[in-house]
């Protein structure tokens, strides 16, 4: 095998993904990203009511904060039962990041994204 054909191998390896999900729930603590150290990207795609939000019902809205639970949290979208149930978000969070949800209303939302290798160390390999 050639040198570029090592490197393409080691790209393609580079962009594997796995599934992630959350369920943020109102009146908690914040939910934090993640539960153990991981050197993997993450890349929120989706927040979607959960299915127990009555039609009519209170406005959610989720927030993050990063850095800290008690930083400062920037919102991510209002979901109303009956109106606008989901939202696509396309939203990337470091491994070293400290990232926190936090959400007000009355359902829980679920966060769907995908876990992804950091492949900045692949940068060095171009150098040569």
């Amino acid at each position: 095998v050639d040198e570029a054909e090592a490197r393409h191998r080691r790209h393609r390896i580079t962009r594997m993904s796995s599934f992630w999900g959350a369920v943020v729930k109102p009146g908690k603590k914040p939910t934090p990203l993640r539960t153990k150290e991981s050197q993997l990207v993450m890349v929120l795609k989706q927040a979607a009511l959960a299915p127990e939000g009555k039609v009519g019902g209170e406005t959610s809205v989720l927030s993050v904060s990063v850095g800290g639970p008690d930083s400062e949290r920037f919102v991510l979208c209002h979901l109303a039962p009956g109106k606008c149930e989901q939202w696509a978000i396309d939203l990337g969070f470091g491994p070293e990041e400290a990232v926190y949800f936090h959400l007000t209303g009355k359902a829980p939302v679920h966060l769907t994204g995908f876990f992804e290798l950091d492949d900045d160390d692949d940068d060095d390999d171009d150098d040569d």
